[in-house]
Parts: structure tokens; C-alpha cells; sequence
């Protein structure tokens, strides 16, 4: 399989540029490995205002929201949040 990348929207954007060095290191950790593992279910899915389908995945105290171009071979991850 051809490898995928990662891509923020500019909500995670902003949540990402907020964040420590240290935090920032384990959030790529965290894309990296979506980008690695791009058919890999979240936790849960939910569904967006268009309709889109959106994986979310619970990582300590970290919720990543994303779905997959699989066309462009790409992760989107369009929100970051802290519980």
C-alpha cells in the first residue's frame, strides 16, 4: 500500500499551535499514526452536517476527529479537543 499523509483543517490548526512542544510531539505521534494506518476505525464514528462520515478516536485525555481521502491517500483531521 501506497503510503497516506496528514492534513489539519484550520480548526486543528489553531488547537495544534496552541499546544506545548511536548504536547505537540505526541499529537504528530498521534497523526503519524493515522496517516500509517489510514483503514483503521476510530473508537466511534459520527456524521457531520454534510453528511460526511467522521472517525473519532479517544487518546488519554484527547479527542482526534478525522476522515479519510482515500482518492488524495490523505488523513483529514479537522477538530482537536481535551476532555
Amino acid at each position: 500500500m501506497e503510503p497516506y499523509d496528514f492534513a489539519l483543517d484550520a480548526e486543528a490548526i489553531h488547537a495544534f499551535t496552541s499546544e506545548s512542544g511536548r504536547e505537540r510531539e505526541k499529537l504528530l505521534q498521534i497523526f503519524d499514526g493515522l496517516a500509517r494506518h489510514p483503514f483503521e476505525p476510530g473508537d466511534y464514528s459520527e456524521s457531520g452536517l454534510t453528511g460526511r462520515e467522521y472517525q473519532v478516536k479517544l487518546q488519554d485525555d484527547l479527542i482526534v476527529t478525522w476522515w479519510v481521502d482515500h482518492a488524495a491517500k490523505e488523513v483529514r483531521i479537522v477538530r482537536l479537543e481535551w476532555a
